[in-house]
Order: structure tokens, then C-alpha cells, then sequence
């Protein structure tokens, strides 16, 4: 395998900034229950205010509480 360079490096970061924005922006375009903002594809929890956020062992929610 050959050594990572600090350009693959750079460029996974940016990859991995611009997977997690795109998901940010579609974390609630699931299925949208009556009188709701949105739903979680994953976990189909409701978007806060109204609903509860996201459902406990959600991939989503995980992937997004990442640093």
C-alpha cells in the first residue's frame, strides 16, 4: 500500500466535510409525518422543535454527534 500523502489527506477531510454536510441537510427528508417539518430516513424520528429528534441507537444521529 503505498504512504498516504498530506494531499490524500486533505482531500479525505474534504470529502468527509462536505459527506457530513449533505447529510445535515438531509437528516429530516424521510417520510414526513402529518404536521411534521421531518423525518429521519434511518430512524424516522420527527425534527425538533416539534418532534423528539432522532431515536436512540440512530446511525445518523451517530455519524453526526462525530467531531
Amino acid at each position: 500500500m503505498p504512504p498516504v500523502s498530506d494531499q490524500n489527506v486533505g482531500d479525505l477531510l474534504a470529502e468527509n466535510a462536505e459527506l457530513r454536510r449533505l447529510l445535515r441537510k438531509h437528516q429530516w427528508g424521510g417520510l414526513t409525518p402529518i404536521k411534521s417539518n421531518g423525518a429521519c430516513p434511518e430512524c424516522a424520528g420527527s425534527k425538533p422543535p416539534e418532534g423528539r429528534g432522532h431515536r436512540p441507537g440512530c446511525a445518523v444521529a451517530a455519524v453526526l454527534a462525530e467531531t
